[in-house]
């Protein structure tokens, strides 16, 4: 009989363990369900090699029977690269070294893997807000590199489950496919029977129980939108408070199907119309309609990252001031976004990205008055015009105004633009 389940803190608590002789835990990395993830220093001949991350059980007591059966991911992963001769896919997935039974520690079972050191593209997204285009798409080149060895083996391989926490980004600066625990191979019948994965990921055709190797493109174009926006793809569909969670998804398959995503760049405007198709594409509803192969989806990122990049007036003070804004630079920011305003022929979306940001700038420091007529000249901008759509984000425009001139003192025009602001959010 297995013994019972230790808590985090009991797993945590092996941390200085020797496993099988040869893995020393040195560090804790993370645990989950299955157990958890050490940062192990492998000794052979009694002298250490390398760092490996070692996955171990937090059940005990197992054969290799169950300690298999509860690794099938991590095995189907190594089997796959043993098998793969796409060289550049490799490179993005995470290799296994050996495995087998602790019975130093209870019976455990554990795996050494390969340890890349570095961040998940989530963590990626939460510090930087909105990646740069061309950063993400070298980033979903290497996913889709990736991809590509998994999807060319016989039968392809699916991850089911991509996501941003599921992509490491190494210190060498490439990305690697981690969490193989839905990888499944495709059947004869041609798909991959059941609904597994993250709901907020997953594709419509996964969610009705069979997947394709489109399925992984579908929840790329979802990871992709998040790079580039900040934001879900479909962070506008919320369940009704009623509805119970065993009927989430299927309303959210129902909703997408009538609520479709604007394009990425209405949410960021630094987007390239080239870049804008293909996420797109991606996030069709119907595998056919999607690109047919993590191959071609490689071609259509290379023409994005080779097409000569024609700057329209406005953009690059736009970029610099606000790289310079988010470094604490707010004098040099101010300056560089006030040089771009004054260009001849700036496109009405980048003049609202520059305004909004100097707002950021002189609110920061403290210069009020300057903040409220920059959210003032933002106002009149997007007033009643589709360059800014949302009726609720031209109220909270308009709140950014009338709280800068309440605090500069101007009570006349704090209440001018509180007016705008309900007028706003009534309208819709």
């Amino acid at each position: 009989m297995n013994q019972a389940a230790p808590d985090e803190s009991d797993l945590r608590g092996l941390e200085g363990r020797v496993v099988d002789g040869r893995y020393a835990l040195s560090g804790w990395i993370g645990g989950g369900g299955f157990g958890a993830v050490f940062r192990a220093d492998q000794y052979i001949l009694g002298h250490p090699v390398r760092s490996v991350a070692l996955k171990l059980s937090r059940r005990s007591g197992l054969t290799e029977e169950n300690a298999a059966e509860l690794f099938q991911d991590v095995l189907l992963l190594a089997e796959a690269m043993d098998t793969m001769a796409d060289a550049e896919a490799r490179r993005h997935l995470v290799h296994v070294y050996d495995g087998g039974l602790a019975k130093g520690l209870g019976g455990r079972a554990f795996l050494a893997m390969e340890y890349v050191p570095g961040a998940t593209l989530a963590g990626q997204f939460a510090e930087m807000g909105r990646v740069p285009a061309p950063l993400l798409v070298k980033w979903a080149r290497q996913i889709c590199v990736a991809l590509r060895g998994l999807h060319r083996l016989d039968p392809p391989l699916l991850h089911r489950d991509l996501k941003p926490d599921n992509v490491l980004l190494g210190s060498d600066n490439w990305v690697r496919l981690i969490d193989f625990g839905l990888a499944a191979r495709m059947l004869e019948l041609g798909h991959v029977p059941g609904t597994v994965g993250t709901l907020q990921y997953m594709a419509p055709e996964t969610a009705a129980g069979s997947s394709v190797p489109e399925s992984d493109l579908y929840s790329l174009g979802l990871l992709m939108y998040e790079g580039l926006t900040g934001r879900h793809a479909y962070a506008h569909l919320t369940p009704p408070p009623a509805l119970p969670e065993s009927a989430h998804g299927d309303w959210l398959q129902e909703q997408k199907r009538n609520a479709p995503p604007v394009r990425p760049s209405v949410h960021n405007n630094l987007v390239p119309p080239a870049l804008d198709a293909l996420v797109m594409r991606l996030l069709e509803l119907r595998p056919a309609q999607r690109f047919r192969s993590a191959e071609e989806v490689i071609a259509a990122l290379d023409v994005v990252l080779e097409r000569p990049v024609v700057r329209q007036p406005g953009e690059a003070e736009l970029a610099e001031g606000r790289r310079l804004r988010t470094s604490g630079q707010g004098q040099a920011a101010a300056t560089v976004l006030r040089r771009g305003l004054e260009r001849n022929h700036v496109p009405d979306p980048l003049r609202l990205g520059l305004l909004t940001e100097l707002g950021q700038v002189h609110e920061s420091a403290g210069d009020h008055l300057a903040a409220a007529h920059s959210w003032a000249d933002a106002c009149e901008l997007v007033r009643g015009r589709a360059l800014m759509p949302s009726g609720a984000d031209r109220a909270r425009l308009a709140r950014r105004a009338e709280e800068a001139f309440r605090k500069a003192g101007n009570r006349f025009q704090a209440e001018r633009f509180g007016r705008l602001a309900r007028a706003e959010r009534d309208r819709g």
